[in-house]
């Protein structure tokens, strides 16, 4: 399982892979651990054992893949979602508007403006922490504007296209 994890300074990709008895190898930015771990007497505290040594840790799930650990906010995102994709906004009168998810790099565009796109049909690629991420469109409908253009750096929140139904 492959995930991005971000806190207020810092964004990691994380590579998870269960064994057994939870077990995991979990790879932090390319460098790999033995993690172990199991809860503690209450549900929100974990002891956990990575590559040999014990500690323990409080978690807590604010819902939607914001986590609190040890007082630290984390969001988990996973890369294969949709949602991961493009954070979307649907107005009133039912037009698309992708935002980035996150800062990264427009690296291709799929569509041109004036084109109709399907639902799911990737309009553009945003390199993400070295990952190439397709934004889709979420409707059917015309690539009424694309915002951004190959080479441009976006920040978390900036609008990518907007998609208005037909």
């Amino acid at each position: 399982m492959e995930l991005i994890v971000a806190s207020a300074q810092r964004q990691f990709k994380v590579e998870a892979q269960a064994l057994e008895n939870g077990h995991w190898t979990i790879a932090i930015d390319g460098r790999e651990y033995r993690v172990d771990a199991a809860t503690v007497g209450r549900p929100d505290v974990l002891s956990i054992i990575v590559d040999g040594r014990q500690t323990t840790a409080s978690v807590r799930s604010l819902g939607d893949g914001v986590y609190v650990v040890d007082g630290a906010e984390l969001r988990v995102i996973d890369p294969r979602s949709r949602g991961f994709a493009a954070a979307a906004q649907q107005a009133e009168d039912g037009a698309f508007e992708a935002t980035a998810y996150m800062p990264g790099r427009v690296t291709s565009v799929l569509a041109a403006e004036g084109e109709d796109v399907a639902a799911g049909q990737g309009v553009l690629v945003l390199e993400a922490m070295k990952m190439e991420n397709e934004i889709q469109s979420e409707i059917d409908g015309r690539l009424e504007r694309l915002l951004v253009e190959v080479g441009q750096t976006v920040d978390g929140g900036d609008p990518l296209f907007v998609v208005t139904p037909t």
